[in-house]
């Protein structure tokens, strides 16, 4: 019995072919655009309760990039990162104001020293996992609280110490950019420019470690360590590492943190930092760069902007007292955890992968029309 042979497909049928890898991408068009838009929105925005909250934000996010890359990346749950953050600050506020090291020396010493505080910690903590690794780390963050409270020659104590300037020439950034007589920038939308110069050069780096070798080793080893030690993967080696990369960034923050405030304390280098951090990655989007940046924007912002529209609610108070009542920061603490426990139940993969999905859902009738005109 001869064997069915199909007619071969019409010349003009449709072929799959592969998509043109132009240099500008969907993807890369989208960062041009939001940095585009990030450049332009401090010029636009006066207003310094706002643009002060976005640069904390920016600051936020750098921290938030390096627990993605300890938790996200390399799936190992660590509650110590406020403890290297406050180890950048104070290796910053040395060298900076009590040594008088520029910017540029003791911004990447700060967190070169958070680094090496990750690589002594991390040969003890990459040998237990889960909620026993997150119990040693959290060790960390009162070891460091009780350090930072006697130690006053380095941290002036339980009242603080000032922090290190960022001087550009003989202009400090907290004053303003000035060419003569003249002011060219204030100093919010100075810090502004600065911050998110330092974290598009981390999130640069995070882009890239997660798409190398060193980046595949991390997500072999969180997915599953034993499969991945089985194939080569050192993983005693790639969880140290992550240790010292996220403790780095940690440290970048920290240090530009206080130098933007200006004055800190050893209390603010507490365990709900480190919670904080832990919540803007699950609520962004684990493991993505994107994630990192709206689970910040999230966590530093909503609070502000829940406490500006509780003036227009009548059900909540401008001041607590004694007879109960919702007040804007109560109201602002619900809505973090709702959002919290919404996402984990309808939304694992975070506001990153709920906006990706709206959009193809917008997309969908919009290519469909672009098919129904290539056929027509």
């Amino acid at each position: 019995m001869p064997i069915p042979i199909s007619p071969p497909a019409p010349h003009d049928a449709a072929i799959p072919q592969p998509r043109p890898q132009g240099l500008l991408t969907r993807g890369r068009v989208g960062v041009c655009l939001w940095i585009a838009g990030m450049l332009v929105l401090p010029l636009v925005v006066r207003s310094e309760l706002w643009l002060g909250i976005g640069i904390l934000t920016l600051i936020a996010a750098v921290a938030a990039l390096g627990m993605q890359v300890i938790t996200g990346l390399a799936g190992q749950i660590s509650l110590g990162h406020a403890f290297f953050m406050a180890i950048g600050a104070y290796s910053s506020a040395w060298l900076g104001a009590d040594q008088g090291l520029p910017w540029w020396l003791w911004l990447p010493a700060a967190g070169l020293a958070a680094a090496a505080a990750g690589a002594l910690v991390a040969p003890i903590a990459v040998r237990i996992r889960g909620l026993y690794l997150a119990v040693a780390t959290l060790a960390l963050v009162f070891i460091g609280l009780y350090v930072w409270e006697t130690w006053t020659d380095l941290s002036g104590g339980v009242n603080g110490r000032p922090a290190a300037p960022v001087l550009f020439g003989d202009q400090d950034l907290s004053l303003g950019v000035m060419s003569g007589d003249q002011v060219i920038l204030d100093s919010f939308q100075a810090w502004w420019y600065f911050a998110l110069a330092i974290l598009l050069l981390v999130m640069l780096l995070t882009h890239n470690l997660k798409h190398s070798r060193l980046g595949r080793a991390f997500m072999a080893v969180r997915d599953k360590d034993v499969a991945a030690a089985v194939v080569g993967v050192p993983v005693t080696r790639t969880k140290t590492t992550a240790f010292v990369i996220s403790s780095f960034f940690a440290g970048i923050s920290g240090a530009l943190l206080v130098s933007y405030m200006g004055y800190f304390t050893p209390g603010q280098w507490h365990l709900m930092l480190s919670v904080d951090f832990i919540a803007m990655i699950v609520i962004g989007g684990m493991g993505t760069v994107s994630g990192a940046l709206l689970g910040a924007l999230f966590v530093r912002a909503i609070p502000e902007v829940v406490n500006q529209a509780s003036d227009f609610l009548p059900f909540v108070r401008k001041e607590a007292s004694t007879d109960g009542g919702v007040t804007g920061p109560l109201l602002s603490g619900f809505l973090y955890g709702l959002v919290i426990v919404l996402i984990l139940l309808f939304e694992p993969n975070g506001i990153r992968a709920l906006v990706l999905r709206v959009w193809r859902r917008l997309r969908a009738p919009l290519g469909g029309s672009r098919e129904r005109r290539k056929t027509s």
